[in-house]
């Protein structure tokens, strides 16, 4: 069924695979939700959905990296993801670095690279998830924060980005270290987009039923109390 505003599906051309267009805001609000359902608190679940938007309106895998992500956190304590040390080198509680949480504490320091100094992380699920925060703080200073990992290095800009490395290191799942600091290089060579994104349908579908789980269910009364009512009143 087509729904209004939104585009009907497409194939892929070569691979089969069924992809659909969703907004930005659709992005955001849907990965936010799930999110919630894998129990980050709502302040964090903003921050994924917003950095899932962000990633997407670069043409990045933002919605696909988030659910990976969720997936990973959904069931867990999520403590032992957070920053356990913040005065040296950001290490986990237990296991590895949230990129959520984690991006969401260097986007409150964004005034300490900005005096010049730099922040190391210890070992960081997909940092790619850590640029969309920390780009979303160059965009709210108007500056450049330069965000790095293994071979690859993202220069977040006040409406832009530049990537200089493989596509395979910037979508690593786990890295060992992330260096992040101010940065005052070049002009972006590539600049958001506000056209919708596509995502497969397995994808999608696998957000939207996490999503769900935050949805209140049904009950009698609540079905009782749907709808206009016998008396009207206008």
């Amino acid at each position: 069924m087509h729904v209004p505003g939104r585009a009907l599906p497409k194939r892929n051309a070569g691979n089969g695979q069924v992809k659909v267009k969703h907004t930005l805001a659709e992005i955001e609000t849907y990965v936010r939700k799930a999110s919630q359902a894998t129990g980050l608190c709502w302040g964090l679940a903003e921050e994924a959905g917003k950095a899932a938007r962000w990633l997407a309106a670069f043409d990045l895998p933002g919605p696909e990296i988030s659910l990976a992500h969720l997936q990973q956190l959904d069931g867990k304590g999520h403590k032992k993801f957070f920053p356990a040390n913040i005065d040296g080198r950001w290490r986990a509680q237990g296991d590895y670095l949230c990129p959520i949480v984690s991006g969401a504490a260097l986007a409150d320091r964004a005034g300490q690279m900005l005096a010049g100094i730099e922040f190391e992380l210890g070992e960081i699920a997909y940092p790619i998830l850590l640029v969309a925060t920390i780009g979303q703080a160059a965009r709210c200073h108007k500056t450049t924060f330069r965000t790095s990992w293994a071979h690859i290095r993202v220069n977040c800009y006040e409406n832009g980005i530049r990537i200089e490395g493989s596509r395979d290191d910037l979508l690593l799942a786990r890295v060992k270290s992330v260096n992040c600091r101010h940065s005052t290089d070049l002009l972006p060579q590539q600049l958001p987009s506000t056209l919708a994104y596509s995502i497969e349908s397995d994808i999608w579908n696998a957000i939207d039923k996490l999503a769900f789980k935050t949805y209140a269910p049904a009950t009698a009364e609540s079905r009782t109390g749907a709808g206009a009512g016998l008396t009207d009143n206008d």
